[in-house]
């Protein structure tokens, strides 16, 4: 399951198979559909204008520019980037320190500022004056490596 899929599951835990589209909810299920077989499944983007506004109309765009940048080889290069208020998908370091904290690695502000000078952290995914921000899948790519590496020099 791609991590857009996941996204929208995460915000409709009870997607129905069979709705017809003239709801939020379906034109959702809709475009989750294309981001697992985009060879086989189409989108109509007319639905995000007919059954979207505010903030899932956000989401949906976000999702759209997300799978694109990450689940496919077609931009390779991105320099597109949304961050939406109260979102979490995008982390500072201390969020990023937090984050492979409750994961059981070993990190506080100042270890991961100590890592961020010295290049090994991975690249910012934006920058928005002068502070660097990662997406939440840079994040979580790299606590998995950081578990797999110090699982390896435990061995």
């Amino acid at each position: 399951m791609k991590n857009v899929t996941k996204r929208i599951i995460e915000n409709f835990p009870n997607l129905e198979k069979t709705k017809e589209i003239h709801t939020v909810e379906a034109t959702f299920l809709h475009l989750a559909w294309f981001f697992e077989d985009p060879e086989n499944q189409d989108f109509n983007i007319g639905l995000l204008y007919k059954h979207l506004d505010n903030d899932w109309l956000e989401l949906a765009l976000e999702l759209i520019a997300q799978f694109f940048r990450e689940e496919t080889h077609l931009i390779q290069e991105p320099v597109l980037s949304f961050i939406r208020k109260g979102s979490n998908e995008y982390f500072n370091q201390t969020q990023f320190a937090d984050f492979l904290s409750e994961r059981g690695l070993k990190y506080d502000k100042r270890k991961l500022n100590v890592y961020y000078k010295r290049g090994k952290l991975p690249k910012t995914d934006v920058e928005i004056s002068g502070t660097p921000f990662w997406s939440k899948s840079t994040v979580e790519d790299f606590c998995e490596q950081e578990k797999k590496r110090l699982k390896k020099d435990c061995v």
